[in-house]
C-alpha cells in the first residue's frame, strides 16, 4: 500500500507558480543586500520570512488536491519516525565530516567556516539551523523529487534532485552536498516521509554551527 506522501505531489505547473512568486522577491532582496540597503541580519530574516511563506505556498496548492503538506510529513508515524532519525543520524554526519574534510582539502579552506550571510550566531541557529533545512526538504524532497519520481525511475530521480540540491549551493561544496543530498533523499525514499530527512538535516545543521561558531580560544 502506498503512503500518501507517494500519491500525492506537485506537478510542474504548480512549481513554477512558487518560483514566480519569490525569485522577483528573492531577486530584490539580493540587490538591496548588494547595494548595502539591507544588513546581514535583516537579510536573513527576511529569507526566514520567504521560507515561511514557500511552505505556506506548498501547504495552499496540496490543500487544494485534498491533503495538505502534513502529508509528506507523514503525522500517523512522527514519534517513531523521530526514533528513526536519531538512529539513522551517527552514520550520516559521519559521511559528511568525511566529505568536509575531502572539501576543505580540495579547496584550501577551513573545514568549519562561519556563513557570511549570518555573522550572528543567534541568527544563524534559527536561520541555517532551523528554518532552512526543513524549506530545504520540503522543495527538494517533497516537491522536487515528488514530481521527478513520477516520470522517471527513483534511483534518476534521486540523481536529478541531489544536483538541483548541491548546484542552488557555493560551487566549493557542490561535492559535499551532492553526496549529502542523496542521503537524505535515499531517507525519504526508504520512510516515505520528510520528518526523517528533515530532522537528520536539522542535526547536522545544528552540529556544524555549533563547530563553527565556537569562541575561538
Amino acid at each position: 500500500m502506498k503512503e500518501k506522501s507517494d500519491e500525492i505531489y506537485v506537478d510542474f505547473f504548480d512549481l513554477l507558480i512558487i518560483l514566480a512568486i519569490n525569485f522577483p522577491i528573492f531577486l530584490l532582496l539580493a540587490i538591496f543586500k548588494y547595494l548595502g540597503w539591507v544588513s546581514d541580519t535583516l537579510s536573513a530574516f527576511l529569507l526566514i520570512l520567504l521560507s515561511v511563506l514557500t511552505v505556506w505556498g506548498f501547504h495552499l496548492i496540496l490543500k487544494q488536491k485534498g491533503y495538505g503538506i502534513g502529508s509528506w510529513f507523514r503525522i500517523s508515524s512522527f514519534g517513531p519516525d523521530l526514533i528513526w532519525s536519531v538512529i539513522v543520524f551517527p552514520g550520516i554526519f559521519g559521511v559528511y565530516l568525511v566529505m568536509s574534510f575531502l572539501t576543505a582539502f580540495i579547496w584550501d579552506e577551513p573545514i568549519f567556516s562561519k556563513m557570511s550571510m549570518n555573522p550572528n550566531a543567534f541568527v544563524a541557529v534559527i536561520s541555517l539551523g532551523l528554518f532552512f533545512p526543513v524549506v530545504e526538504e520540503v522543495i527538494f524532497r517533497g516537491a522536487i523529487y515528488g514530481y521527478l519520481k513520477h516520470f522517471f525511475s527513483p534511483e534518476f530521480a534521486i540523481i536529478l534532485t541531489s544536483v538541483a540540491f548541491a548546484v542552488v549551493h557555493p560551487f566549493q561544496d557542490w561535492m559535499k552536498l551532492f553526496v549529502f543530498g542523496m542521503l537524505l533523499n535515499l531517507l525519504y525514499y526508504k520512510r516515505g516521509t520528510l520528518t526523517v530527512s528533515s530532522t537528520v538535516h536539522v542535526m547536522v545543521n545544528l552540529i556544524y554551527l555549533s563547530i563553527a561558531y565556537l569562541p575561538r580560544v
